[in-house]
């Protein structure tokens, strides 16, 4: 409201001023033309002044012309002519009897007066009050051609005093008489008194309706910009509610049919716009609040606003992109630990078989030793006890023999599953990277992002556990595959001394008495194999419980996995990985 009052008292300044200027301008105007056309009247009255005493002088001079043609003409005597050349004189009168004439000679004699005081008076030396010696002054203007203009002062008719007049003198010069004739200033100066008047009355005119019309143009500025600033302050009252976010407020109807209509479309259209597309913009922000990534928006963004719908664009396509990809490597890992399952499940179920045969391998070499020690006691036996040995000691060799292909098979398993672990370890690096770009898209979504910022957090923490329990998998694989590999080594000079024995069973019966005396030998190295084979059935039991602690934890990945991919699935994203959506 302060602004369009402001706006109404510029314009009421702006256009009072110039009407005021204009008023001054043209009052000045007419001063000055008035002031002119008023000089230029009393210059004209002046010279009607001495039009009239001219012309008359002229036409008395004309009358005493005839007068003297009657004398020439012998109609009347000169006496008579000169009689009725004084009459004449001083009879005629002009102006309404005001103008009278007089006439003097050369010497300064009065001879015609209308004041018989003045007539055969000598005048050529008096002066008037100014020190002008008039009458020389009439003789002087009478001998110019067609006579001259003279300023003297003189007596008034009934009046007290002398006054100043206008005289005109022209010589007549059958008599050499130089009439003269006379206009008092009083009169020219009554007229010019006159006209002053009517100036001042003509100029208090023009002020007074220049100030009306100054009062009227004001009020119709007043009433103008009235009108303009009630429109203009509806529109920006509108407009400021719409800066502060009022987009329902009704818009002022405005039927001006000029620039103020045009404004309040505008701002209807503008009001219009921006409703559409924020209320577009909330069920975009919506459906991303409630997991729906999946743009729908037919609405075109026009202008610097159509920078705003690229970057929801761009925003929906990298949400759904790392959704998707999020998701694909969930089934990935949920695949994978699946796999590392099993295989930890069959490595620990063969680490069971090959301590069942490891147990069996040490019932078997308990009984070698007990038949080393009969062969001790009763070397008679020694014989068919080697044949037993040589028997006992072929199916031994056997079965180290699947016992050393076991932990082949064992090693290869083992080498298997680190390599499965690596790939866990992999798929925990590349979701952790996967969650921290979506923390980072969830913290640029400002608010809208915080439940995927959440989600995006217990990724990164699934990762985190993933990739622990993938490195102590690894560890305890490691561990396992050195067991093996000393158990291996065990089992091959298991075999070797196996085959060694059975060489020597062969041979029993030529070295009976030998095989008795060595008897005591093999006692003792039965009993540190049976020392190794107590050490590789405790290894192979390590072994067998790190499986299956590695399946556990592979079954804990799974389930993890699965977590993960039922907390992606929650929201609606388009697949990049297919060409469906998917939705749960």
């Amino acid at each position: 409201m302060l602004k369009a009052a402001k706006l109404k008292t510029k314009i009421l300044l702006f256009f009072g001023t110039i009407i005021i200027a204009t008023i001054f301008v043209q009052c000045a105007v007419s001063f000055i033309q008035l002031t002119k056309s008023h000089n230029a009247t009393i210059e004209a009255h002046k010279q009607n002044f001495d039009t009239l005493i001219q012309a008359s002088v002229d036409n008395l001079l004309g009358v005493l012309d005839v007068n003297h043609q009657r004398y020439l003409d012998g109609e009347i005597t000169q006496a008579e002519e000169m009689e009725t050349a004084k009459k004449i004189v001083r009879d005629t009168r002009y102006n309404n009897g005001e103008g009278y004439f007089w006439a003097d000679l050369a010497d300064g004699t009065c001879i015609v007066h209308m004041n018989p005081e003045y007539e055969g008076a000598q005048r050529f030396n008096t002066e008037d009050q100014e020190g002008n010696y008039f009458v020389q002054n009439f003789i002087a203007a009478g001998n110019q051609a067609n006579g001259g203009f003279t300023e003297f002062y003189f007596t008034k008719p009934n009046e007290e005093g002398t006054f100043k007049k206008r005289g005109f003198t022209e010589k007549f010069e059958p008599y050499g008489w130089y009439i003269s004739t006379g206009n008092y200033y009083d009169d020219v100066e009554n007229i010019i008194e006159k006209y002053q008047k009517q100036k001042i009355l003509s100029l208090i005119g023009i002020v007074a309706c220049g100030a009306v019309m100054g009062a009227l143009g004001i009020i119709w500025v007043l009433l103008l910009s009235e009108r303009m600033t009630k429109h203009l302050t509806s529109v920006t009252q509108r407009l400021t509610l719409l800066s502060q976010g009022d987009l329902h407020s009704p818009i002022p109807d405005v039927k001006t049919g000029d620039e103020f209509e045009t404004l309040s479309i505008a701002t209807q259209q503008t009001v219009n716009n921006l409703s559409g597309i924020l209320y577009d913009i909330h069920n975009v922000m919506k459906g991303f609040s409630e997991g729906n990534f999946i743009l729908n928006s037919t609405l075109e963004y026009s202008g610097d606003l159509s920078e705003i719908n690229n970057s929801i664009q761009s925003f929906s396509g990298n949400i759904s992109k790392t959704l998707s990809q999020i998701y694909a490597a969930s089934e990935e890992v949920a695949r994978g630990s699946k796999q590392v399952a099993e295989g930890s499940q069959t490595l620990a179920q063969g680490a069971t078989e090959q301590a069942a045969s490891i147990q069996e391998l040490s019932s078997f070499v308990s009984e070698i030793t007990e038949s080393i020690h009969q062969t001790a006691n009763d070397a008679g036996q020694a014989k068919q006890i080697a044949i037993e040995s040589s028997h006992s000691s072929s199916q031994g060799q056997q079965q180290m023999q699947e016992m050393i292909a076991a932990m082949e098979k064992i090693s290869h398993a083992s080498n298997e599953i680190g390599k499965i672990i690596k790939n866990i370890d992999d798929i925990a690096f590349q979701t952790n990277i996967l969650a921290l770009n979506a923390a980072v898209e969830a913290a640029r979504a400002g608010d809208a992002g915080k439940g995927f910022a959440v989600v995006a957090d217990e990724v990164r923490n699934l990762a985190g556990k993933s990739a622990e329990s993938a490195k102590i998998t690894t560890e305890l694989i490691e561990n396992s595959m050195a067991a093996i590999a000393s158990g291996s080594k065990i089992v091959s000079e298991t075999a070797a001394s196996l085959n060694q024995i059975i060489t020597s069973s062969e041979q029993t019966a030529d070295m009976i008495q030998s095989i008795a005396d060595a008897a005591m030998l093999q006692k003792k190295s039965i009993d540190e194999v049976s020392g190794s084979l107590t050490q590789v059935s405790t290894v192979i039991q390590v072994n067998s419980a790190t499986s299956e602690e590695s399946a556990a934890a592979s079954e804990e990945i799974s389930s993890q996995a699965d977590i993960l991919k039922d907390l992606i699935v929650q929201f609606q994203f388009e697949n990049h990985e297919a060409t469906f959506i998917e939705r749960y």
